[in-house]
């Protein structure tokens, strides 16, 4: 699904409700966010990269894009924008339809959805944000989320078990690849753990059109240059590079690990090369205090783009449309 194209509809929905419009005030959200193990061991989120994988025959050409992107918008964490705000249930939790709003989505409700009062999205126009139903098993992911007058309306929604791979089997998922959009972000407690036992995701603005490629369903790449990555690409930081004579940070030098060890999945189609953290608005209190910079945009300006190089890639799917696929977890109307 091309995001940008639809980023206005959803912008215009509220101003049908100007001059009367209101936004329910969120109670304290917890001060800390469970730990929770999502998706299965053979989920390729949670699969290491073994030694002396295949490298892609233009992986060098495809690295140019990542290099230029950096150079042009910078290597950052999305974290106070741009990423997701991500929210746990309980039993008390009150349950929503919400209202789907896009032109193209195949349904017009999410039903049965538990949604704390003190959820909010992400401040972007992507409006995303996150519900992982731990009672039931469930994610529940939303693109362009707003509460009005009480109700929940969203562009799109779905939902996954979190005991699967986290990839929605043909897409119709709220970000352009097909992930779950708990996949592949960063929390708190790995950067105070200094260690992350899954791989990344990211984006950047040369996203190959034509299709994804394994382990991604869909795609809205749209670039038709040489150096375009589809999405679905696993990118992954040299594994012989000495991380101890780079001057990294600690946040750095645990990203880097990370990078080298499992990798980072192209997951959809941004400016800049951006990873994405867990948003401070999902819990009270600055958990990254002491381990991130407080500021919208963290810079990983000392992990070298020149070291990645992009694995051995399946064929572009450019044929298959997305479509929703029945699970224990979405309810549609």
């Amino acid at each position: 699904m091309v995001k940008a194209l639809l980023r206005i509809f959803f912008l215009v929905l509220p101003l049908l409700f100007s001059g009367c419009r209101k936004q329910t005030v969120p109670v304290a959200a917890p001060a800390g966010l469970p730990q929770v193990t999502l998706f299965s061991p053979a989920s390729p989120f949670n699969t290491p990269i073994p030694e002396n994988p295949e490298i892609d025959p233009n992986s060098d050409k495809m690295r140019e894009s990542l290099i230029k992107e950096a150079e042009d918008r910078g290597f950052f964490i999305a974290l106070k924008s741009y990423s997701e705000t991500v929210y746990f249930t309980g039993p008390e939790t009150p349950v929503y339809d919400v209202v789907l709003t896009a032109s193209w989505a195949p349904k017009r409700k999410l039903l049965n959805v538990p949604i704390p009062d003190y959820a909010l999205a992400d401040p972007s126009v992507d409006g995303e944000m996150v519900i992982i139903d731990t009672l039931n098993g469930c994610e529940y992911d939303f693109w362009q989320i707003k509460k009005i007058y009480g109700k929940w309306y969203a562009s799109w929604g779905n939902a996954l078990p979190i005991d699967g791979s986290g990839i929605f089997e043909k897409g119709m998922s709220a970000r352009g690849c097909g992930f779950a959009l708990a996949a592949g972000i960063l929390w708190p407690h790995e950067f105070k753990n200094h260690a992350i036992g899954h791989a990344l995701v990211f984006t950047y603005d040369y996203t190959k059109s034509g299709g994804p490629v394994s382990p991604a369903t869909e795609s809205d790449g749209t670039s038709n240059t040489d150096i375009a990555i589809p999405e679905g690409a696993l990118v992954q930081l040299n594994p012989g590079l000495d991380l101890g004579t780079l001057g990294l940070t600690d946040y750095e030098y645990t990203i880097a690990v990370a990078l080298q060890q499992y990798g980072m999945y192209l997951s959809d189609d941004g400016g800049g090369l951006e990873l994405e953290a867990v948003n401070p608005l999902s819990f009270s209190g600055n958990l990254y205090e002491g381990l991130l910079p407080d500021v919208e945009y963290v810079p990983l300006d000392n992990i070298p783009v020149s070291e990645f190089r992009v694995l051995k890639l399946s064929p572009q799917d450019g044929t298959s449309e997305p479509q929703i696929v029945p699970n224990s977890c979405a309810e549609f109307r």
